[in-house]
């Protein structure tokens, strides 16, 4: 997409301006709509964001044994200067997706060159759409899950130029530091790693500088393990890999392109074997590339796509979820940098990325439109058609905290989708943890759920000990066994609009 002359420099910067404005009204438009309705997950990053602030470290997002708080430590800062917020929360993922571009145009240089670099830094800002959706949520590692690989690439390839201590010492640090964070990187960075020792073998020389560096870069992940029975690696069990495969094979990899609609599984065309069709020819295009460029530095995009299947069908996790991509979202650089790679040429290049814009647009219209379908509450896997209860929680949540105001309420039990949200919200003058709320015990004239679960010990230790109420989703209350166990426990009912919360006998009355 480069070139001297100055009419083509001005389309260029022209087409890079467009783009630009194209990717912040994605954005806009996600955060904005029903797709962009905060979840718990991104709050419990904002509450542990919040309590950094406060000296409040972990080396594990809260309750986990994996997902490592940088992005949450990244955010601190922003709550400290503007105050916690959900635009305070999600500027980091943004930024980070943005970083993510300039690292793409810095490994494109020197994989796929300088016209394709600057393509596939553009690419990335408006495709794939699942990744942008994504990427507007704080998912606690998910940004990082697109910034370290790309990282990982340009340290891999310094290391392939001059295969000095330095340069395997910085990549050793940054591997570790990346798989503190997430342990998703671990397919990829394989692959970078077998890909250096088969360009580079001198660089082994170095090897356990890079080894002790990566200790340093994961010091935390290392230390919390050794104190907890390695926890981290009880992941890896239970895998199953042939159900892996096939999902990947589709529909993974058709949401991850744009293909399919994530969560409703839409195809693009309305055409199975023209899907199909396309899908072939993208698959021997990869073959072809794969073959000409295996003696050069291009190479490490196809060594990491072949690679990564390979140990991502082993995570037990990639065979229960068919309805989003997310455990793809490590590899998207590669194929970003792969499709640009294909570009010859400025017209070339805009048709790409007119044609990327159009498929985020319709598929992120598609991904709202499913969102406003009727949800499916009882379904816990986001599988295709399937709705999780977090989509009973609504955008705002100001009627309901100020009915908790009014009937005194500050601690009580709910869903997890609820829980934390209402913690966020409320900046933690209502405490709230999670629990099934499937059986109910009496304590001292209290309710207590026999089954006691919260992603932060001291949450759920200021509930089980303060006078607590529970809360229920109005569409799931007929359903609710416990239900008439409160009231016998004489707890009093208050209908709350799509809520249902039930307050303890000693509770004052409104």
């Amino acid at each position: 997409m480069a070139s001297r002359s100055p009419p083509a420099r001005a389309v260029v910067v022209a087409l890079l301006a467009a783009v630009a404005v194209v990717g912040v009204v994605f954005r806009v438009w996600v955060y904005r709509h029903l797709l962009g309705t905060p979840n718990a997950d991104e709050a419990v990053i904002g509450l542990m964001a919040r309590h950094a602030l406060h000296g409040d470290l972990t080396a594990f997002s809260w309750g986990t044994a994996y997902g490592g708080p940088q992005e949450a430590y990244l955010t601190a800062p922003l709550f400290w200067l503007f105050g916690s917020s959900w635009v305070a929360l999600r500027l980091v993922p943004i930024a980070l997706n943005a970083l993510a571009c300039g690292l793409t145009w810095l490994v494109g240089r020197r994989t796929i060159g300088e016209p394709g670099a600057v393509t596939a830094a553009a690419l990335l800002w408006i495709w794939p759409p699942y990744t942008i959706y994504q990427l507007v949520h704080q998912s606690g590692f998910y940004a990082s899950n697109v910034v370290y690989p790309l990282l990982l690439m340009l340290l891999a390839l310094r290391v392939t130029e001059r295969p000095v201590a330095r340069e395997v010492a910085l990549f050793g640090l940054v591997l570790g530091l990346a798989f503190w964070e997430t342990s998703q990187i671990v397919p990829v960075a394989l692959g970078i790693v077998a890909w250096v020792v088969w360009q580079q073998p001198r660089a082994l020389r170095h090897a356990p500088i890079g080894v002790a560096a990566a200790m340093v870069g994961g010091l935390p992940s290392l230390v919390w393990n050794a104190t907890h029975h390695f926890a981290s690696f009880e992941q890896a069990k239970g895998s199953v890999p042939l159900t892996s495969l096939r999902l990947l094979i589709s529909p993974m990899l058709p949401m991850t392109i744009g293909l399919r609609s994530p969560f409703s599984g839409t195809l693009l065309v309305p055409s199975v074997g023209l899907t199909y069709l396309i899908y072939l020819v993208l698959g021997a295009l990869l073959v072809v590339g794969a073959v000409r460029s295996r003696r050069s530095r291009k190479s490490i995009l196809y060594v990491v796509l072949l690679v990564f299947p390979i140990l991502y069908v082993l995570a037990p996790d990639t065979a229960g979820v068919t309805g989003n991509p997310r455990y793809l979202t490590v590899i998207v650089p590669v194929l970003v940098l792969l499709a640009a790679g294909l570009v010859r040429g400025l017209v070339a290049a805009g048709v790409l990325l007119t044609l990327a814009a159009s498929v985020s647009a319709v598929t992120l219209s598609r991904m709202n439109d499913w969102f406003k379908g009727s949800p499916h509450p009882t379904t816990q896997e986001r599988g295709l058609g399937a709705r999780d209860q977090d989509q009973l929680v609504p955008r705002n949540l100001s009627g309901l905290l100020a009915s908790l105001r009014r009937l005194h309420v500050r601690y009580l039990y709910t869903d997890y989708w609820l829980a934390y949200r209402l913690d966020f919200d409320s900046k933690e003058r209502v405490t709230a943890v999670e629990n099934d709320l499937t059986g109910m015990t009496l304590r001292g004239g209290k309710a207590v759920p026999t089954k006691l679960e919260s992603r932060y010990a001291p949450y759920a230790r200021a509930v089980a000990t303060a006078p607590h109420s529970f809360l229920f989703y109005e569409k799931l209350a007929p359903s609710a066994a416990v239900i008439p166990v409160l009231s016998r426990y004489g707890y009093r009912r208050h209908d709350l609009g799509s809520f249902v919360l039930f307050t303890p006998p000693s509770a004052e009355r409104p």
